[in-house]
């Protein structure tokens, strides 16, 4: 087989490819070495802007804020009831006979002495101008004897001193009734020989003390036959109409006297040995939906054998007559009082891997502080310890809301400032004990 050898030209063209070919390849290294570094500096570069951007970018939490306090923490006892009426009566008769008016109505707002209803007066006008009659037949008696006696004032005193010595020594039982009488007895008859009570013995002999007795007697009648309120109050359970006839002690309405009320309530055996009277209390009416503030006035000397409670008595004022005797009513009464007490409120009070923690504003940011805990009420938590992070002192400001999710160091916005208030700042230290 024959081999065709390259000719001279050819050969020059295999030569010079074979000697660039090192070039090129140099080349393309150098160009892939000078490439890497640009790319990582562009890197770093595009890293360091978007930090910045994100800083920029960062959003602000807007949060509701409070303050610290520091001073009494109060626990609460809590107790349900009933308000009632201290002021309360069945209007009743006092003489019988015909009703010949009735002036109210169920409902009506009365005032004290006001007429309710009406007697027939005919009866008892006629029984008193009898009586008066009777009474100047007696003057005339007394005229007529022209009796002339004199008083021995001397006696009279001398009785009634040693009488009120008598009476005082039977109260402070010294002697028996019947050694009091019997010496009563004495000293009355020893008087009347000295002439101490001539004048009642001759008032009496003429008839003239019977008839003024029996005179003042059918005025008080002729008085009762108007019926009157005995307070200012509202008429209820009006039981009569005109033209009926009456007995002697026959009811004729109820007045109830709400412009001052009270609330009872029971207290467990347990609660009342820090208990006193004058205590703050809040009265809660579940069917107004109000709070009053108010103050223990009563606690009574006896226990219930079968509930184990004690019954409290707590007055206030109804001018508006907004609450009515029989309503339910539920009682937070200030128990026990610690004094100098770190408190935040309830509300920011977190608890992350079992422990406790707050977010206190340092500036724009929350800065978290796992804490320790102490007495809490309904509004308030005592801080005992702060742990991790900080401190805590009273005016300082502790998040309240939307910190759930809230991160340590996040950027906050306060969207309103809460003031360190106590709904039991007017209950008095002093009648607390100090723990």
């Amino acid at each position: 087989m024959t081999t065709s050898r390259p000719t001279p030209s050819a050969r020059l063209g295999m030569f010079r490819s074979r000697s660039l070919f090192p070039f090129c390849l140099l080349a393309l290294l150098a160009v892939g070495c000078q490439g890497d570094g640009s790319g990582e500096a562009d890197s770093a570069a595009a890293d360091s802007t978007e930090s910045a951007n994100l800083k920029k970018k960062e959003k602000a939490i807007k949060v509701d804020v409070a303050e610290v306090r520091q001073g009494e923490l109060v626990m609460p006892i809590h107790a349900d009831g009933a308000i009632r009426t201290p002021r309360s009566v069945e209007v009743r008769t006092k003489l019988s006979g015909e009703l010949t008016d009735v002036l109210v109505r169920d409902g009506d707002r009365v005032r004290k002495g006001q007429l309710l209803a009406q007697i027939d007066r005919r009866a008892y006008e006629l029984a008193l101008e009898e009586s008066r009659y009777r009474h100047f037949q007696a003057l005339t008696q007394v005229a007529a004897e022209d009796d002339q006696f004199t008083v021995n004032h001397d006696a009279l005193d001398e009785y009634t001193a040693r009488r009120d010595e008598l009476a005082a020594q039977y109260r402070r039982e010294e002697m028996g009734r019947e050694q009091f009488q019997a010496l009563l007895l004495e000293l009355e008859l020893s008087a009347l020989e000295k002439g101490a009570f001539r004048q009642q013995v001759f008032e009496q002999r003429t008839g003239l003390a019977e008839a003024r007795a029996a005179e003042t007697r059918a005025t008080l009648d002729l008085e009762n036959t108007e019926i009157r309120a005995p307070f200012s109050g509202i008429v209820q359970g009006l039981t009569v109409v005109p033209g009926e006839i009456i007995s002697v002690n026959a009811p004729i309405c109820s007045i109830f006297d709400n412009c001052r009320l009270e609330a009872v309530v029971n207290v467990l055996e347990a609660d009342l040995g820090n208990l006193e009277t004058g205590r703050t209390a809040l009265l809660s009416i579940p069917a107004t939906g109000d709070t009053l503030r108010a103050a223990v006035d009563v606690i009574s000397p006896h226990l219930e054998t079968d509930s184990r409670t004690c019954e409290i008595i707590i007055r206030f004022d109804n001018p508006e007559g907004r609450y009515r005797p029989g309503m339910f009513v539920q009682a937070e009464i200030a128990g026990w009082i610690y004094q100098d007490r770190l408190q935040v409120p309830k509300a920011a009070v977190l608890t992350r891997d079992n422990r406790p923690l707050v977010f206190k504003v340092m500036e724009d940011r929350a800065q978290w502080l796992y804490v320790d805990t102490g007495l809490q009420n309904n509004d308030w938590v005592e801080i005992l310890a702060v742990h991790s992070g900080g401190s805590l002192a009273s005016g300082e400001r502790v998040v309240v809301s939307d910190h759930l999710t809230l991160a340590h160091e996040a950027k906050i916005s306060i969207r309103r400032t809460q003031k360190p208030e106590s709904r039991w700042d007017l209950a008095s230290a002093e009648a607390g004990r100090s723990e």
